[in-house]
């Protein structure tokens, strides 16, 4: 089975969609919460700086703007609105182009992501792919939404077990498959070496000579030539 796992951010779409869909959640189920912008700014900063992980960061960053207990049905109208108002506007051309040939020769297509699953599920869905792994969020029993993470951050080494668990789900040998993996960022390097086929998108010069270390091909996805 011939398999292509895409990346979300910076290589499907133009632009990273997590702190864009909290800003948009609040904006438009509670528009006080949008106050907390500068302390949000702040805690990327802390982040940046090695203060504590991915994981912390966006469970608080899902605290402050949406809630800690969200309703499910409020949760999907305001995802879907933002998937066709803000990502399916966003979509690099390349990307699209690079899906559309992958479809064309009957590969099984996979979004392989950071992102909440409750939003990533709806983009996979609008550009017709087959599957997704991604963060996903604790349900409670009465079927709201948690702010906690459920597991792991899907990113970096985690994104590459979280995988390696779907192919066991699925019942796939990767033996029997021939894997492509497409990305913008150094933090998928484990997925990417575990792939018979690695495409690093839109690199900077740092990650072009990364590539040529590890020699993953390069694709340009800001325009539909693809290189």
């Amino acid at each position: 089975m011939n398999i292509a796992i895409y990346d979300l951010d910076k290589t499907i779409t133009r632009r990273p969609t997590f702190t864009r869909f909290l800003l948009y959640y609040a904006q438009r189920t509670a528009p006080f919460r949008l106050a907390g912008l500068p302390i949000w700014i702040i805690a990327l900063i802390g982040y940046r700086i090695g203060l504590y992980g991915r994981k912390p960061l966006k469970q608080f960053g899902v605290s402050m703007f949406m809630g800690r207990n969200l309703d499910a049905a409020i949760l999907a109208k305001v995802v879907a609105n933002f998937v066709s108002e803000a990502v399916l506007t966003d979509i690099q051309p390349g990307a699209a182009k690079s899906i559309e040939n992958d479809r064309s020769q009957n590969q099984k297509l996979v979004i392989a992501t950071a992102a909440p699953a409750f939003y990533a599920h709806q983009i996979a869905s609008h550009l017709s792919f087959d599957a997704v792994v991604a963060t996903q969020h604790v349900t409670r029993p009465d079927g709201r939404i948690c702010h906690f993470i459920d597991g792991e951050n899907c990113y970096g080494l985690e994104k590459l077990k979280m995988v390696r668990t779907w192919f066991d789900v699925q019942g796939l040998k990767r033996e029997d498959c021939h894997i492509s993996v497409y990305s913008d960022h150094a933090s998928d390097a484990p997925l990417m070496d575990w792939a018979d086929a690695a495409y690093l998108v839109n690199p900077t010069k740092k990650l072009r000579r990364l590539a040529a270390q590890k020699n993953w091909q390069i694709r340009d996805f800001s325009s539909d030539k693809g290189h």
